[in-house]
């Protein structure tokens, strides 16, 4: 609620260039806290960007960190990721990328294995936007 008693509003997020690949936002704001979708390797055309895990994971990065910044947040305001991977074998090839671009935050983390397809690996998360 806000100060008025009223619910708050919830605010889509989808920046320019990044279309989503069906019925869903990029991210939805919800009071203080931002829901990225599952992002991907792709383009503004949609298309795969890369064929090894190291192209597409620095791809599905700087997607998130543009969704990120459109909702006003960035990698150190992350709170929850979970990663989906084609095969777990490609983990810590993986690891090396996502642990450079968070640096020294470590958000909380779940890595699956999934039936992706066209794609190995997508990344969706929560961010905190509250008090800074």
């Amino acid at each position: 609620m806000n100060d008025s008693g009223t619910p708050r509003a919830l605010r889509s997020v989808n920046p320019a260039g990044l279309k989503p690949g069906g019925h869903y936002s990029s991210a939805m704001i919800a009071g203080d806290f931002v829901f990225l979708s599952g992002q991907t390797p792709r383009d503004a055309d949609r298309k795969v960007v890369g064929n090894s895990i190291e192209e597409q994971t620095r791809a599905t990065l700087a997607n998130v960190e543009r969704v990120l910044a459109a909702a006003g947040a960035g990698p150190e305001d992350v709170v929850k990721v979970t990663v989906y991977l084609t095969d777990l074998t490609l983990f810590s090839r993986f690891n090396a990328l996502y642990a450079s671009w968070f640096a020294q935050h470590k958000p909380a983390r779940t890595t699956v294995e999934a039936g992706l397809q066209g794609v190995l690996v997508e990344i969706d998360l929560v961010a905190y936007i509250g008090k800074r």
